[in-house]
């Protein structure tokens, strides 16, 4: 009884380590199948071929009991030794030179009122080429603010430089709170045409998780997910029909964006902010923030990012915002100006459409009044032949591969969820097959 008891329990075991790794492979697969597209090199992806083989096979080798041999021996030895010698990207360091593309322009991410900008900075703002991003708070148009916000934007228009204004939104704009802001951009869109305007030339959604909300990692306000999707793209479609001269855009994370690579809408519904779908989108811009990582972290993410994003929508001029270097969140790290310049000259070596400064109004206190006629001249005059190197990170590259595992994860909540049940049935079937005693210990 008792030994029908442990094959039993055998049988078990087996059959739910087989079924999880062959769960498991499929996320590595499809993760390292999904960074190869999206233009990671040689050096980069050939690490995770030992490493996934090897969390693959090991679990089934060790609970299915086979035999250690020669064969098996060496196997493992040359995928332990490749994923040693493969770990650091054998030391590749990327070199780019930003004069060889055109100029950048640069924009910039801003709370003031541009009513008591001071000339000089105007000028400068203009001759950067970019637009400003403005968030205008609650009510922008309203009382004493609303005139002098109006001021502010008519004398922007006078060194005609474009504007794109932020709908208020409690939380960001996510699924708990997008009727208001659905609300509050009609609202805006108004405001903007009887107001007379023309300078302000769109909206732009800031797409983030909700703040102090748990993530919604079951998939349970789905619906709601998908009702905000339709909201918004109601109202991108209201906006173009009765403001034509108006864009709607959204600013977010490259999880929003490359989310929806593989068909489905996983990971924003689990952030719970809905990007791509709805959609749509007249622009699109990414928070391409390196100030949160390491030093040794930060060129290689800028990099990863923006030639993703080139691969993810090849026929869409993507928007960066790069910084940190305004506060935004409480606690939030910043980065000192020569590391925004080498982000920046990064971007243009790239091609990127457009980079957007986060944020201008805590740079100009932090750097000075010429803050932007610097960061304009060494991003884009004489001072941008320089070559900027972009040496390998392991740790950014890993975070973009488990953000590819996480979303392929996710899939066993949708339709590819019965290809999940159906291995889990098969691997019940194999180790039916498989008689425990017949195996060997090692």
């Amino acid at each position: 009884m008792r030994e029908r008891h442990t094959v039993f329990l055998s049988i078990i075991l087996r059959w739910t380590v087989l079924t999880l790794v062959g769960w498991l492979a499929y996320a590595l697969l499809r993760a390292l199948w999904t960074i190869i597209y999206l233009g990671a090199s040689f050096y980069d992806w050939i690490w995770y071929l030992p490493v996934a083989a090897l969390i693959i096979s090991l679990p089934v080798f060790i609970t299915w009991r086979l035999p250690l041999t020669r064969t098996a021996s060496v196997t493992f030895a040359g995928l332990l030794a490749l994923a040693l010698i493969s770990y650091n990207g054998f030391g590749q360091v990327v070199y780019l030179q930003p004069s060889r593309a055109a100029p950048v322009p640069i924009s910039f991410w801003s709370y003031s009122d541009f009513y008591s900008m001071p000339e000089s900075v105007m000028h400068d703002l203009q001759t950067a080429g970019g637009r400003i991003y403005l968030d205008a708070g609650k009510d922008p148009f309203g009382g004493e603010h609303g005139r002098t916000l109006a001021a502010g934007l008519r004398r922007l228009a006078q060194y005609n430089i474009e504007v794109y204004l932020t709908p208020a939104a409690s939380n960001f704009l996510s699924v708990p709170v997008n009727r208001e802001w659905i609300a509050n951009a009609h609202s805006l869109a108004a405001d903007i045409q009887r107001e007379g305007l023309t300078n302000v030339r769109g909206l732009i959604g800031d797409a983030e998780p909700p703040s102090n909300m748990p993530m919604d990692i079951l998939g349970n306000e789905q619906a709601d997910f998908y009702q905000a999707v339709f909201g918004l793209r109601d109202l991108i479609a209201a906006v173009h029909r009765e403001y034509p001269g108006l864009q709607v855009g959204v600013t977010a994370t490259s999880a929003h964006y490359l989310d929806g690579f593989d068909g489905d809408a996983d990971l924003s519904v689990v952030m719970r902010s809905p990007v791509d779908p709805p959609g749509g989108w007249d622009f699109i811009n990414v928070m391409t923030y390196s100030s949160y990582f390491p030093p040794a972290w930060r060129a290689y993410y800028v990099y990863v990012v923006e030639r993703a994003m080139a691969r993810r929508y090849p026929t869409t001029q993507v928007s960066h915002l790069i910084g940190l270097v305004g506060k935004g969140m409480p606690g939030e790290p910043l980065l000192e100006f020569d590391d925004l310049v080498r982000d920046a000259r990064l971007s243009r070596a790239l091609g990127v459409h457009e980079i957007a400064v986060f944020q201008l109004d805590w740079a100009l206190q932090v750097f000075g009044d010429d803050f932007v006629r610097r960061l304009t001249a060494a991003v884009n005059g004489p001072q941008s032949d320089s070559t900027v190197a972009v040496p390998f990170s392991r740790p950014v590259s890993a975070m973009f591969y488990g953000l590819a595992a996480a979303d392929a994860l996710l899939d066993a909540r949708g339709w590819r969820g019965s290809f999940w049940i159906a291995w889990a049935v098969l691997s019940g079937v194999l180790v039916r097959r498989q008689p425990v005693a017949n195996t060997h210990k090692i």
